[in-house]
């Protein structure tokens, strides 16, 4: 009976347990890899008609490009275009990313699609195409292919490619890493075998072990039976929070990757370049509102830093972070800091701020320091989803006896 009873463990941990858990390490790290390789991306210049005008017989660096399909070349081969010039980007191999059309008022972008270009049969002209990593120069003509280091980015994109870096962090991640690819096949080949198992038990004198293994083969389905199910519910609602908060953690950081982290994180001004040599510009403030009678910019704001009043550009983004009221004033201190992340431009000794030309570098708004918010989302993040564990192993312990129960008294 102990053997059979450990049997009956065994199956449940491994199947239920221990593969989706592999395949969830899997599937966060394929999505992380990806996150990071679109940051690194946005360190690249922009690819221009010079850089490919002469041969080379290595690549002639490593760049970035967004245009439309201009037409499709054999069958790994594509052309693009930004009504300028053209490049080429070879996708043998190649893992092509989908970023969908967001609905209004999401507060998280739609998760990503990610395919081999091998599974992609035909793609309309026009279709925004952005394309970055190792750019080759052959007669004159630029083409974008792997080097055997570094992977070819291409991500195909239904927004403004000024959305492109901010759609792909919020929404290049799974939205639940145990539903993976090994999910369902695992549970399916778990609950089968313990199914059998239970009948295959069932000719034992002690039945107990068969209608465990009866009651573990059902496992999958006791979360959305009653008494217990409103907790399943709950634990969606805490997941959805966590991940959530993971997003933001990421998304306020995103404008930290421009300025060498050997300088002071707490200078009321920091100036840097963009790859592309724009200055760009981040503004430790308080927000007021602008003078009505004149052109203030985005809502009439005004950041006011070290005494110097700055018009919030128009189109600036304000990035919003779902921490309590409570957290929010910590991180902001008594005097309501936020700040500001966008380009800039001089006249004299006056300083005006601007939306970057680098649809890659964000014009934002954030309440607060951006690496304490990031620290604070991510400490949310693991407690929510702590709670969202314990409400499912809750859920469990509420509806397994009560199936273990219910066997015994159809079986007998």
């Amino acid at each position: 009976m102990a053997g059979h009873f450990i049997l009956v463990i065994t199956i449940a941990v491994l199947f239920y347990a221990v593969v989706p858990a592999f395949g969830a390490f899997l599937a966060r790290g394929q999505w992380r890899r990806f996150r990071r390789t679109v940051t690194t991306v946005s360190h690249y210049p922009t690819a221009t008609p010079g850089v490919v005008s002469r041969e080379h017989a290595a690549p002639a660096g490593y760049y970035r490009f967004f245009g439309t399909l201009e037409a499709i070349q054999g069958d790994d081969r594509i052309w693009l275009t930004n009504g300028r010039f053209s490049v080429a980007a070879d996708l043998l191999n190649v893992r092509v990313y989908l970023i969908p059309e967001a609905e209004a008022g999401e507060p998280v972008a739609p998760a990503l699609g990610s395919v081999p270009w091998s599974r992609i049969f035909s793609l309309p002209e026009g279709t925004p195409v952005f394309v970055g990593g190792a750019l080759f120069s052959e007669e004159g003509r630029g083409v974008f292919r792997d080097n055997g280091r570094t992977r070819l980015l291409v991500v195909i994109h239904d927004c403004p490619k000024e959305s492109v870096v901010l759609r792909a962090i919020s929404g290049g991640r799974q939205r639940n890493e145990y539903m993976n690819p090994l999910t369902l096949p695992s549970v399916a080949i778990g609950s089968l075998s313990l199914v059998v198992l239970a009948f295959t038990l069932l000719a034992i004198p002690e039945r107990v072990v068969s209608l465990l293994a009866l009651t573990a083969g059902l496992a999958p389905l006791s979360p959305f039976l009653p008494p217990g199910f409103p907790l399943y519910f709950a634990y969606r609602s805490s997941w959805k929070k966590a991940r959530l908060l993971r997003v933001q953690r990421d998304v306020v950081r995103l404008p930290l990757r421009y300025f060498p982290a050997s300088e002071g994180s707490t200078r009321s001004r920091r100036a840097t370049l963009l790859p592309d040599m724009e200055p760009y510009l981040m503004v430790r403030g308080t927000t007021e509102e602008g003078d009505p009678g004149k052109s203030t910019g985005y809502r009439g704001e005004v950041i006011v830093s070290d005494g110097l009043r700055l018009a919030i550009p128009e189109g600036m983004v304000r990035v919003e972070v779902d921490l309590p009221n409570g957290a929010l004033h910590r991180l902001k201190g008594s005097g309501g800091e936020s700040v500001a992340c966008c380009g800039y431009s001089t006249e004299g000794d006056s300083v005006s701020l601007r939306k970057p030309d680098d649809p890659m570098a964000g014009c934002v708004l954030l309440p607060g320091d951006p690496e304490a918010l990031s620290i604070e989302c991510g400490r949310a993040a693991r407690s929510h989803e702590l709670i969202s564990v314990m409400f499912i192993a809750l859920d469990a312990l509420v509806n397994l006896p009560l199936v273990f129960l219910l066997l015994s008294l159809v079986i007998g």
